[in-house]
């Protein structure tokens, strides 16, 4: 039994001598085939036009805040990477993948206002005006609410400033009388 058993490991040394061997011999010998430099493809013109990907900025500053983007809504600087997802003439409403507290720190000191409502997780600030711009300000109502999933809304609504003549009580009255003999 003895006399088997080393045979066995004899016979199992060999092969991996031999499959050593191998692997080494074919590192150091030379490829049979010759070194051909490629020949350079003509390059397109699309691949020269076109931009190298850019890498996505965070929107997260070192210190963890939102960063400021270059998009306003009616005067509010909104927070990168906030995406506009509805529009009216006088409503625009974002969405953006954040936090809704970080959201809520963002835009909550851009807006200067003594009416802030708490609504749930979000808040609306009503008739704000922007910091930095007290002088002929555009109000606005700003709306910011947890959508769930990580995402938040921002929606800003303009306020149109009071027409510049107020009719008095008594050209209401006269337009309405007015309106009522057509009617006949």
């Amino acid at each position: 039994m003895g006399d088997k058993r080393k045979l066995v490991n004899g016979v199992y040394a060999w092969a991996l001598c031999a499959a050593l061997a191998m692997g080494a011999c074919s590192k150091s010998e030379p490829d049979p085939t010759p070194a051909v430099d490629p020949v350079p493809e003509p390059a397109s013109e699309a691949a020269e036009t076109e931009p190298a990907p850019e890498r996505k900025r965070s929107i997260y500053d070192a210190s963890g805040n939102l960063r400021p983007s270059d998009t306003y809504a009616f005067g509010v600087r909104m927070p990168e990477g906030a995406e506009l997802s509805y529009e009216q003439p006088n409503m625009k409403v974002y969405q953006l993948r954040a936090p809704i507290d970080k959201v809520l720190t963002f835009v909550g000191p851009l807006l200067i206002t003594g009416r802030v409502e708490p609504q749930g997780r979000g808040a609306t600030y009503r008739k704000a005006s922007v910091r930095g711009a007290e002088i002929s300000p555009t109000k606005v109502d700003v709306s910011i609410r947890d959508v769930g999933r990580g995402m938040t809304r921002i929606a800003v609504t303009a306020i149109p400033p009071p027409p510049e003549r107020v009719p008095s009580q008594d050209d209401v009255l006269k337009a309405a009388r007015k309106q009522f003999r057509q009617l006949d």
